[in-house]
């Protein structure tokens, strides 16, 4: 099977429609975020060139975890309430849903289903970076996103290979096999080599660097974005998990999940559905 997964690799590493382009306006915005003169309404000029992503970023600015007593009417008002370093995060991961086609039906539907997957990881990963002053909760909502997004490139791969993409254990194996390398090879394109280690280090469970970091917390997320799903019952209790004592995210509930998280239920499931919108 390995010599199978490197063909597939392989395919994906040559063909330029399995391996996307980091999106047109993601990149403006960085730019925007980068220059000298960089302001709210330079931001402001780059989204509203994109209707869908000005609909996010002032319903965004219009949530529970950016609320204040005059809500946002403009998009430029709303690149000021959140910030432009978290507004060109919160905008990468809105257009990082898109970049990935497909016309098959079965890959359109696995698509679908990682990406809201992703979504709800990286929304985990935003809400517990909030505990760990080091990492700034947008980043970690950009690497949440990000651990997964080399898994439509193989999903699309996997059009010529249908007796792996047919059976859920076959997929499943070749996607994890596959993910952090497709992961890294998207992340060098995209210029995100900070985000390496996180795509590395996708399910790797016994990770333990002396200083934790993204790759740690996204492992934490990505446990409890699990939660409910077939994989769920093959990962390792969270307290077993060499990453989870590496921070002080607060007390296990009863079902050994984080506290902070079953606290901030409702404003996991109001940003989950901003980015799923």
């Amino acid at each position: 099977m390995d010599k199978t997964y490197e063909e597939i690799y392989q395919k994906i590493s040559k063909n330029k429609l399995l391996l996307p382009a980091m999106p047109e306006v993601g990149i403006k915005i960085l730019s925007a975020l980068n220059h000298p003169k960089g302001n709210a309404k330079m931001f402001a000029k780059i989204i509203e060139n994109d209707m869908a992503l000005s609909g996010f970023i002032i319903k965004t600015s219009r949530s529970l975890r950016f609320m204040t007593r005059m809500p946002a009417k403009s998009v430029e008002r709303a690149v000021a309430l959140i910030g432009k370093r978290e507004t060109y995060h919160l905008s990468l991961a809105f257009l990082s849903r898109a970049v990935f086609h497909s016309s098959n039906p079965a890959i359109k539907k696995h698509i679908k289903e990682a990406y809201r997957f992703s979504t709800k990881m990286a929304v985990m990963a935003y809400f517990l970076a909030d505990k760990v002053p080091e990492i700034n909760p947008s980043d970690a909502m950009l690497a949440g996103l990000f651990q997964d997004i080399g898994v439509p490139a193989i999903l699309g791969a996997l059009e010529e290979y249908p007796t792996i993409l047919q059976d859920d254990k076959a997929r499943n194996a070749c996607i994890d096999n596959l993910a952090p390398r497709v992961g890294e090879t998207i992340m060098k394109k995209w210029g995100f080599n900070d985000k390496l280690e996180v795509v590395r280090n996708r399910k790797n469970w016994i990770l333990n660097n002396e200083q934790a970091g993204l790759p740690e917390l996204i492992l934490i997320a990505r446990v409890h974005a699990m939660i409910g799903t077939a994989e769920f019952k093959a990962c390792p209790p969270l307290f077993k998990i060499p990453a989870f004592h590496q921070f002080n995210l607060g007390e296990l509930g009863p079902d050994n999940t984080l506290q902070l998280l079953i606290d901030s239920k409702q404003e996991l499931a109001e940003m989950q559905g901003l980015l799923a919108a």
